[in-house]
């Protein structure tokens, strides 16, 4: 599993983050991220909640980027059910479905990419254990600008941060519905950060490539 603390008694790969602060964090608001220019491929999640439309960034994280379309590729995606959710941080989803059992990916895990692609609101980027090449199919946008999460200033390539691989280019008031969504007190990898209706993505589909 993919927990840098916690380790709960599932298989392989759910991942996330360190440690960090919500402290003097914003909450998501209701403005439109600013978008960095991109020319990769779009995929839009077709949510329970509304379209996420995700541009993805090859030339920021090319390995990266090409792991999440393969995924897509292989329907991967298609039932995933968002399990995280911290209002003015991030949501998380990619290996649990609504009923929270774990779908294995059909790719292998890896290696992180050190990128100067930075959490923006916005930002779409590949979830890791404490192994930083443990990175495979979970993934989270920020609902804010995370810089705790981007690669350590002066730190060797390829060995902290997070690898941002996209942005959110349409739908970003989706999200922002899902992160305001109640929230159970317990269930799930992350207690109290459940939604208390389950949000899927019914599909994810590559509307251009």
């Amino acid at each position: 599993m993919m927990y840098p603390v916690l380790k709960p008694a599932m298989p392989l790969a759910i991942a996330l983050l360190g440690t960090w602060t919500l402290a003097g964090s914003a909450f998501a608001q209701e403005t439109a991220p600013e978008t960095p220019a991109m020319t990769g491929a779009e995929i839009t999640l077709q949510t329970t909640m509304g379209d996420i439309v995700v541009t993805l960034d090859p030339a920021g994280a090319p390995k990266t980027a090409a792991q999440f379309l393969g995924l897509v590729k292989t329907g991967h995606y298609n039932g995933a059910a968002v399990y995280r959710i911290e209002p003015g941080f991030i949501i998380q989803l990619g290996d649990l479905d609504q009923k929270l059992d774990y779908r294995a990916p059909k790719l292998p895990p890896i290696e992180l990419e050190t990128s100067t692609n930075k959490h923006s609101r916005g930002a779409v980027a590949l979830a890791h254990a404490e192994d930083p090449n443990s990175g495979q199919s979970t993934f989270y946008i920020d609902l804010d600008a995370n810089p705790s999460l981007n690669a350590t200033e002066g730190a060797a390539p390829n060995t902290t941060g997070y690898a941002v691989f996209g942005h959110v280019t349409a739908g970003m008031d989706v999200v922002d519905a899902i992160a305001a969504i109640e929230l159970a007190p317990e269930g799930g990898p992350f207690p109290g950060k459940l939604p208390k209706v389950p949000v899927v993505v019914n599909k994810a589909v590559v509307t251009r490539e």
